[in-house]
């Protein structure tokens, strides 16, 4: 059966997730005398005299505890893009009808398939790049000792275990966001001004319901999209 999925991710929940990345060394960013003397306060008078590489140390032992935490959190924010350790907060499915899963993550995953296990299967989940979301919706799941309905395949072929509506018009490994994609069909509707880096900011303020009109707009877009790219309704 055809079931138009997305997900919303957000970072590494488990303690001491940034201070994980705290250990990486830092490097000054500046490559240039004027820049990294400007950078701790320096004028031309003083770090002219000074060689580069010195300036460089200099910049590391005053900036650079304050570098090494912006380094980590940046590190950490990309864990959302990681099924390895990032987690699930909303998934939207449209299958005959839009159906929205939160939660938290476990929940969110149980009830996801125990859906998707009364509808007729295999599964052939269409989803808007979907060596994204089908691999961290696997990942995620093995994690949590959830077992996916039998056929699920996030690592198959598009147009065969799955349908991937930036591939299909993209090309192998060609990229176009889905905000894009819609333009180019008119296709109207999707949330303004939020993005999917927009969901942990969001999150942390409790907008979960926020979170989920996204999420489902997103799937909106897609359902309409494949049925452009198809010349089908589903």
């Amino acid at each position: 059966m055809e079931i138009v999925i997305d997900i919303e991710t957000i970072p590494e929940q488990s303690g001491g997730a940034i201070e994980r990345f705290m250990g990486d060394p830092v490097k000054c960013p500046f490559d240039t005398k004027a820049a990294i003397g400007e950078s701790i306060g320096l004028s031309a008078g003083d770090y002219k005299f000074i060689g580069k590489e010195d300036l460089k140390q200099r910049w590391i032992n005053e900036k650079g505890q304050e570098a090494i935490k912006e380094q980590a959190h940046q590190k950490w924010l990309k864990t959302s893009l990681d099924g390895s350790y990032g987690e699930i907060c909303c998934i939207c499915i449209y299958a005959n009808g839009y159906k929205t899963f939160l939660g938290n993550e476990k929940e969110i995953l149980v009830a996801l398939w125990e859906v998707v296990s009364t509808l007729e299967r295999p599964p052939y989940f269409i989803v808007h790049n979907a060596k994204f979301d089908l691999p961290f919706l696997w990942k995620r799941s093995v994690i949590h000792g959830i077992k996916p309905v039998s056929g699920f395949n996030p690592y198959g072929r598009n147009g065969t275990d799955f349908y991937c509506t930036m591939e299909s018009w993209a090309g192998f490994n060609g990229r176009i966001s889905l905000d894009n994609l819609a333009k180019v069909f008119s296709i109207h509707g999707k949330m303004e001004g939020m993005t999917g880096a927009d969901v942990w900011p969001e999150y942390k303020k409790g907008n979960i319901a926020k979170i989920a009109e996204y999420c489902r707009d997103d799937v909106k877009a897609t359902k309409e999209i494949y049925e452009k790219l198809t010349f089908k309704t589903i």
